[in-house]
């Protein structure tokens, strides 16, 4: 459902085309919620439906034709309303984090190149945060000048400082995860420091294993053995 209020809140600053509001998505929401533009497209056509946006067909050209989307009454009386809702957290799904679980999987020099790998993406991630947190505090975007001009003053200062707030905690969250890979680096240098030789992992031992599991299931087999 956030989709759909996410393209609300686009609206809710005036009407656009669905490539406008596509546009504008990528450089705003985006960067809290992903979605693909396969879904923008059917979401509006369920807005429209549900009488929460009205589509307006204008001619393009010569012969094309486009659609410009505007929120409705109630599509506004919908976005303030899932503002105020306390939403409980969503349980995590990690894929990293759930990868990681099981490293010994595999040698530690691929368990280093994961965590390198992620340490990487997250310090990419906290600069991006940073910068864009600073350009919003500077009210320079074009979403963001555009919405203070349709907000009342008085609420100029909250919106400029809600945004700012959720991109300097997506920026903290970036600087945990690379603080956390670095802890992972510096643990696999530790573990393959107390191996004599060279390691590769489980599949080194794997014939073991499997050896293993297989007298497991099948206890007669143990018994010979």
């Amino acid at each position: 459902m956030s989709l759909r209020h996410a393209l609300l809140a686009i609206l809710a600053v005036e009407p656009m085309t669905g490539y406008e509001l596509t546009k504008q998505f990528d450089r705003s929401a985006a960067n809290v919620w992903h979605a693909p533009h396969s879904q923008i497209y059917p979401e509006l056509r369920k807005l429209e439906t549900a009488g929460l946006v009205t589509a307006e067909s204008v001619a393009r050209g010569d012969h094309g034709i486009k659609r410009t989307y505007s929120i409705t009454e109630a599509g506004l009386d919908v976005l303030v309303g899932w503002v105020e809702e306390l939403d409980p957290p969503a349980p995590d799904r990690d894929a990293f984090q759930l990868k990681a679980t099981y490293l010994e999987y595999g040698s530690f020099a691929n368990a280093r190149r994961q965590f390198e790998a992620h340490l990487d993406y997250h310090e990419e991630l906290r600069r991006r945060w940073e910068v864009h947190a600073q350009v919003l505090e500077q009210r320079a975007t074009a979403l963001m000048q555009r919405r203070l001009e349709v907000m009342p003053p008085e609420l100029h200062d909250a919106l400029v400082a809600y945004k700012v707030h959720v991109y300097r905690g997506l920026a903290e969250r970036a600087r945990h995860e690379a603080r956390w890979a670095r802890r992972g680096i510096a643990l696999v240098e530790a573990l393959g420091a107390a191996l004599p030789a060279e390691d590769s992992g489980l599949r080194e031992h794997g014939e073991g294993l499997r050896e293993h599991a297989e007298l497991d299931d099948h206890p007669e087999l143990s018994e010979r053995s």
